[in-house]
């Protein structure tokens, strides 16, 4: 059953993987700023793998991989909105 899991898991990350990539080509946004939507979605594909294995050490470090990858789009995102605003009042 945990080998279905994980074929599931993966094929999902692809999926999105692929549907992200096509969506910033769409837009026109270069292949290198795509990363910061790949790397949580890998973590979080990562930790949950981890989160179903049995053994105690792995399913910790499945939980931190899981909450980094919240924790990076968290923090990415209060980056941007304080760049946004020192931006906008140097105009």
């Amino acid at each position: 059953m945990l080998t279905y899991q994980i074929l599931a898991i993966f094929l999902l990350l692809v999926l999105f993987t692929v549907l992200i990539t096509i969506l910033l080509r769409r837009f026109g946004v270069a292949s290198g700023k795509g990363t910061f939507f790949f790397v949580p979605l890998f973590f979080f594909c990562l930790g949950f793998i981890l989160r179903l294995t049995e053994a105690k050490p792995l399913v910790d470090t499945g939980y931190f991989f899981t909450e980094f990858s919240y924790l990076f789009i968290y923090t990415l995102f209060a980056i941007f909105l304080f760049l946004g605003q020192i931006r906008y009042w140097k105009k």
